[in-house]
């Protein structure tokens, strides 16, 4: 049975199912479907104050997802969190094998948690150990028991799914990531820009070392177009992303540049923070994932500021598509929006 992946957002829920053989590094992977749906306005946003419409939301979405996009071959969801709901972080601890690793990492993690121990779930990996000094760098990720709860209930009230997977946005684009480029070991950024929430992780040859978020999502420069040209809000969306051309140009782009600018000190931050503990680290690559990556003008405003090379990350090009099913250009378009449902997906092969 295969796992659907899904991305439920602020605006919209993405689906990605993925038709894969073999094991480890020597799987084929073909485009089985994919979906999109409009979430209602604002309810994920009131998740707290409103669990029960926004559960119900996230159900109906899934299941009209798996129903129009016929996804029925996937019987497991595979979802993820995002925002203040849940904790990452790279902590130094003393060195144990990944098997014992849970039974210590409760301990040692509520220092850096601001709930109460036993209203979270706690797992942890191992990234790297340092046996001169005895300790080890893991990757802490801690979720709120109740929020973990309302997506399961989410994916049982559709009454055609079963929760497999909950993991964390960031991790799942690097999934979908590390997929696409097995054997990198490159020191790279992956941006996933969303309508309200912007992750940034931060690559040291090859893998996580830090992940961050940030509350400016590609959702600003819309409202400023709204109110910049007195434009509806599908208007300013077509102009934000170049299918609309802009009453004003240069103050188009004087808006991206005002806020594009929020993002790349968000990355400079990320940067300094793996800096302090190495100082020669480089950015050799930008990858732009998410509704925003196709932002005009976007990758090379991140090249410039960088002195790298930015591009926009589609997993759909690494994988056996279909043509007769599944229009390219369509894809190419989808693709960056659907990377972090993709990177669900592919962990199909952990329920065997």
């Amino acid at each position: 049975m295969s796992v659907i992946g899904f991305d439920i957002g602020t605006h919209s829920a993405k689906a990605v199912l993925l038709n894969i053989k073999g094991k480890g590094r020597n799987l084929s992977v073909s485009l089985e479907g994919l979906g999109l749906a409009q979430m209602p306005q604002g309810i994920m946003s009131q998740w707290e104050e409103q669990p029960i419409p926004a559960r119900r939301a996230m159900s109906v979405a899934m299941a009209s997802l798996v129903k129009l996009a016929k996804l029925k071959r996937g019987r497991f969801a595979a979802m993820s969190l995002s925002g203040d709901t849940m904790i990452i972080k790279k902590i130094n601890m003393p060195i144990t094998s990944q098997k014992e690793l849970r039974a210590s990492l409760a301990m040692e993690a509520e220092q850096y948690i601001p709930y109460p121990i036993n209203e979270v779930i706690i797992d942890g990996h191992i990234l790297s150990t340092d046996d001169q000094r005895g300790q080890m760098s893991v990757l802490l990720v801690a979720a709120r028991k109740e929020v973990v709860t309302n997506y399961i209930q989410a994916v049982t009230m559709t009454k055609i799914l079963k929760p497999n997977v909950i993991d964390v946005d960031a991790l799942a684009l690097f999934n979908a990531y590390d997929f696409v480029n097995p054997d990198s070991r490159q020191n790279a950024i992956l941006v996933d820009l969303g309508a309200s929430l912007m992750h940034v992780t931060v690559l040291q040859e090859g893998m996580p070392y830090t992940i961050k978020e940030e509350n400016i999502g590609c959702q600003r420069i819309t409202e400023e177009f709204e109110d910049v040209f007195g434009v509806s809000q599908d208007e300013a969306e077509a102009i934000k992303l170049g299918a609309l051309a802009a009453p004003n140009p240069t103050e188009a782009a004087e808006v991206v540049e005002r806020v594009a600018s929020n993002w790349v000190a968000a990355l400079d931050r990320a940067v300094d923070n793996i800096k302090q503990e190495n100082p020669d680290y480089q950015v050799k690559k930008i990858y732009l994932a998410g509704g925003g990556a196709f932002i005009k003008g976007l990758p090379e405003h991140f090249s410039r500021n960088f002195k790298t090379e930015a591009e926009v990350f589609n997993p759909f090009r690494s994988i056996k598509v279909n043509p007769k099913k599944f229009d390219q250009a369509y894809l190419d378009y989808i693709g960056p929006q659907m990377a972090v449902s993709f990177g669900l997906a592919i962990r199909k092969e952990e329920i065997r």
